[in-house]
């Protein structure tokens, strides 16, 4: 963390009014009292299901939009536009979002289903569209960049049609490059979140999705990724088979659909297969393919097998291991997939299956290990990964109905019970904290998915608020907490939030002792995260960051530096840490031309005082 400091005591006295248990619960609404933070000046960067700009939890109280950015990357009709150069989807900039907010009438994008709504409100809604605005968000003050990258699919409800569900992963490296531009564009800190994943994938981090996470992290960017919402079921096998040893990983399919089944193992092994579906009919053996580019695909009828050497999977995974893929489609009932070790110099083996959580009665029969249940996303080395607890468990609903969660989900305090868990198919630990996700409430829109079900809408909401849940709640809180730590450090890189956030978080009687693979560091502390931010900054260092000028930022050209004292040292940081240049004697200009165009770190020295400046080259 770089050398500079903010007091709290700087700002006067301010506090919300509290309308989600979870702030209390997460020591927000302290952080509120003691350090007056909004998360003004943060960009909140969402890489979900899109978002409705017409809710007025995301509308300025002068009707202006708080969002700067729209791409909605499935809307392909401005894929050719001259401002999109990634030819795909469309982009909407925060003049398009004003006009269409001043004229009314269809939006121009949307979110039907609900989830990018309701989360990105968690992070930054306002609380609009209430008496008190008691349903606001954690930094009400950030500004928004969304990217419609995915659909969930649900039938026609009400009068409204259904959708169909949408997903591509060769997107996610596009709408990275998107968030990296935009951001670097408008020059703020941000903090982005991709809020989807579940279990299947290598698990490891080398996987392509990781990749692109990485070169994202790597180019200064704090990246968020829930755990996932897979816990809670016998959805991942372990084990080591020896040479010409066979064993049979048993199956229960019991609710009808596909099942996915995966295994993954060296590619130095050989695994034969057979496969024995309900009634005794058994398909094989499928010899393993012979060598690192081979393949061996079978479809029977009732379940699609592709057996791929490490250079064929289908996740471009980096870690030298082979993966069996299988669909069953078939009917329910006892499925057996029948390992034999040709060749063996390692043995070992992780295998999942999805769907099989604690909703759902599919799992594996034998090899069954706890944990491991972390989504490919989430495994990426140096993502921030929050779990979820249950902080609350009860709301009254629009129609003054007490409401609460299923039984059995967990009780306040407890991990919520379809939390996924580590390790990481390497041995990791996965998960970096737990966040309060059960329940939070949050943005809901007329005629979507989510608002079609009164029992999950909030009295108080005016039509406009109810409850999320899962970790798709907990990360957003979590993304808020971020904006609110950037707003008081800037500068403040992914891994020193990473660690301040599960080096803060707080152990008790649940948690048991931390770290572990269930709770990460233990449960968010926002109050002592913040603090530990404060505790970093030198208050005489603050003093000389306001008595400097640096301008005009951004430019393509040069640097004017003005201060009081004479500046004697300048060194240049990229974003992701690298010395750029140092310049020393009595500075007064900073020629950029010759940098590539980005955002960059000013660590400067006059009169024995550090400071540190952020600049963007356009």
């Amino acid at each position: 963390m770089k050398n500079f400091t903010l007091l709290a005591l700087l700002f006067p006295f301010f506090a919300f009014s509290q309308g989600n248990p979870a702030f209390t619960e997460a020591n927000i609404e302290a952080a509120y009292n003691q350090f007056n933070l909004t998360g003004d000046g943060v960009i909140f960067a969402s890489i979900e299901r899109g978002i409705d700009y017409t809710h007025p939890a995301f509308i300025n109280p002068d009707g202006t939009t708080k969002i700067a950015y729209i791409y909605d990357m499935i809307d392909s009709s401005g894929a050719s536009d001259p401002g999109n150069p990634y030819g795909i989807g469309t982009i909407y900039t925060e003049a398009d979002i004003n006009a269409s907010l001043m004229a009314g009438g269809t939006p121009l994008t949307t979110d039907r289903h609900g989830h990018g709504t309701a989360c990105t409100g968690i992070v930054a809604g306002n609380g609009s569209g209430t008496t008190n605005g008691e349903f606001h968000g954690v930094a009400v003050d950030a500004k928004i960049v969304s990217v419609r990258f995915t659909l969930d699919a649900f039938p026609p409800f009400a009068s409204e049609p259904g959708q169909s569900g949408f997903y591509n992963p060769d997107y996610l490296p596009v709408a990275l490059q998107f968030v990296h531009d935009k951001v670097t564009e408008l020059g703020l800190p941000s903090v982005t979140l991709i809020n989807l994943g579940s279990i299947g994938g290598p698990t490891d981090g080398t996987s392509t999705i990781s990749q692109a996470m990485e070169d994202f992290i790597n180019q200064g960017h704090i990246l968020v990724c829930g755990v996932g919402d897979d816990g809670g079921g016998n959805n991942h096998a372990q084990g080591s088979i020896n040479q010409n040893e066979t064993i049979e990983l048993e199956i229960n399919k019991a609710v009808s659909g596909n099942l996915r089944f995966e295994l993954w193992y060296s590619e130095d092994d050989r695994f034969d297969v057979t496969i024995e579906v309900p009634g005794g009919t058994q398909y094989g053996p499928y010899a393993a393919p012979t060598n690192a580019n081979g393949a061996v695909d079978q479809f029977p009828g009732t379940f699609n097998f592709y057996h791929r050497g490490a250079n064929q999977e289908f996740y471009g995974a980096s870690s030298n291991r082979r993966n069996i893929f299988i669909d069953f489609f078939g009917g329910n009932g006892l499925y057996k997939v029948i390992l034999n070790g040709a060749t063996i110099t390692d043995g070992s083996f992780h295998a999942t299956l999805n769907p099989a959580t604690h909703y759902s009665a599919n799992g594996f029969q034998t090899y069954a290990v706890p944990g491991t249940s972390i989504n490919d996303f989430a495994s990426t080395q140096q993502v921030i990964v929050p779990t979820d607890y249950v902080s609350n468990n009860t709301w009254t609903d629009i129609n003054g109905i007490p409401r609460s969660r299923p039984a059995g989900e967990g009780d306040p305090g407890e991990i919520w019970v379809g939390s996924s868990e580590g390790p990481t198919q390497d041995g990791r630990q996965g998960v970096d904290f737990a966040s309060p996700g059960e329940v939070i409430f949050a943005p809901y829109s007329p005629d979507t998915w989510y608002s079609n079900f009164d029992f999950n809408m909030v009295q108080g909401g005016n039509g406009l608020y109810g409850i999320q849940t899962a970790v798709s709640a907990a990360a957003p809180l979590a993304c808020g907490v971020i904006a609110l730590m950037l707003e008081l450090d800037p500068t403040l890189t992914n891994q020193e939030v990473k660690d301040i956030l599960s080096q803060t978080a707080r152990e008790d009687s649940f948690t048991g002792t931390v770290p572990n693979t269930t709770w990460g560091g233990g449960k968010l502390d926002a109050l002592a995260a913040i603090q530990e931010v404060n505790n970093q900054l030198s208050i005489t260092d603050f003093a000389s960051r306001s008595e400097i000028k640096v301008f005009p930022n951004p430019t393509q050209e040069v640097i004017n530096l003005q201060s009081a004292s004479p500046i004697s040292k300048l060194t240049v940081y990229s974003m992701d840490g690298k010395k750029i240049s140092v310049n020393e004697g009595h500075i007064e200009t900073l020629n950029i031309s010759k940098f590539n165009s980005g955002l960059y770190i000013l660590e400067i020295v006059s009169n024995n005082k550090t400071s540190f400046h952020r600049i963007i080259k356009n």
